[in-house]
């Protein structure tokens, strides 16, 4: 892995100053810019050339709306890390509708910081750890795609790009079930619900499973709403 440029967007100095160190130790981190606002880091991306960033997303505003758009823009999105002063299912929700690769806190120890920033480097996604700890998040996240997606207009249906075992398991997913709880019920091993995993996301181009989930009930490949079991009466 070669050496990366980070740009820190938040205005707390000392915590940085605390953390400068555990950082700057390691060789895959070959520079370490921190800015104070994200109007100011917009300005500077030209310059600084960032590979990975982190925002403070504590208390958005509209220009880190824009921020997040400039990382986006481009053949190859520069991935950015939410920083938050505490962790709770409302901002890891937030942070995975922003497309943020993982999500820290201030009660982060530094070594945890540089353990997050260098997987993400390494193209994994940390949220997903973030999401699976919190089961009511990825419902409610779920819940809300399915309500936007019968509040937008109707548009050609993408073909589905997954196949039938594939759709399955994104049902499965859909319905809130963990991976073990997807392998007991299609009676098949963890490890293979893993992998199919790893080929949904590959397939989709989504960052985890919420953004799979969204894209298959946005294209209509799945649904939420399931019939009601038909109940025969014995006399």
């Amino acid at each position: 892995m070669a050496p990366t440029r980070l740009l820190i967007v938040d205005s707390d100095q000392r915590f940085w100053d605390s953390a400068q160190f555990e950082l700057a130790i390691d060789p895959r981190i070959d520079q370490i810019t921190r800015i104070d606002s994200a109007q100011s880091a917009i300005a500077s991306l030209g310059s600084v050339k960032p590979g990975i960033v982190i925002i403070n997303m504590t208390v958005p505003g509209p220009t880190t709306t824009d921020l997040i758009r400039a990382l986006s823009a481009g053949p190859e999105p520069t991935p950015f890390i939410a920083l938050f002063d505490l962790l709770d299912d409302g901002r890891v929700g937030y942070a995975v509708g922003s497309g943020a690769r993982a999500c820290i806190s201030r009660m982060s120890p530094a070594r945890q910081i540089r353990g997050t920033i260098i997987e993400v480097l390494a193209g994994e996604l940390p949220i997903h750890r973030d999401v699976a700890e919190r089961p009511y998040l990825l419902t409610d996240l779920i819940a809300e795609f399915q309500r936007q997606s019968r509040g937008a207009a109707k548009t050609e249906t993408t073909v589905c790009p997954l196949t039938e075992r594939e759709l399955t398991i994104l049902s499965r997913v859909a319905d809130g079930n963990a991976n073990k709880e997807i392998a007991d019920l299609l009676y098949i091993s963890e490890r293979t619900v893993k992998n199919h995993m790893t080929n949904i996301l590959a397939k989709l181009g989504a960052h985890d499973r919420a953004h799979a989930v969204r894209f298959g009930i946005q294209n209509s490949w799945i649904s939420l709403e399931r019939p009601e079991p038909v109940l025969s009466m014995v006399a």
